[in-house]
């Protein structure tokens, strides 16, 4: 069974590495509050296919910067698997 500092140092090491979806998130929403818009109306959509802690970090960011503003996330919304993208049948 792995002692509680091995468990810390794994959470350490994992959480500074950079996650490409919720990078190139960010980098939108900057985009869009330097620009004085608000959210994309699917920006809910985005979130819910990124993964869980991608999915967690990105909600912080909108809310440090400013951008969310509105009720708070469910707990089953923020820990659901990411929903994969599906194009409508002709």
């Amino acid at each position: 069974m792995p002692d509680v500092a091995s468990l810390l140092l794994v959470a350490a090491l994992t959480a500074g590495s950079p996650a490409a979806g919720f990078d190139q998130f960010a980098q939108e929403a900057t985009g869009w509050l330097l620009e004085g818009k608000g959210l994309p109306r699917d920006y809910r959509v985005t979130l819910m296919q990124m993964d869980s802690s991608d999915r967690l970090r990105a909600i912080a960011y909108l809310r440090r910067i400013g951008l969310l503003t509105g009720a708070p996330w469910s707990l089953d919304d923020l820990l659901r698997a990411p929903t994969p993208l599906t194009e409508p049948e002709e």
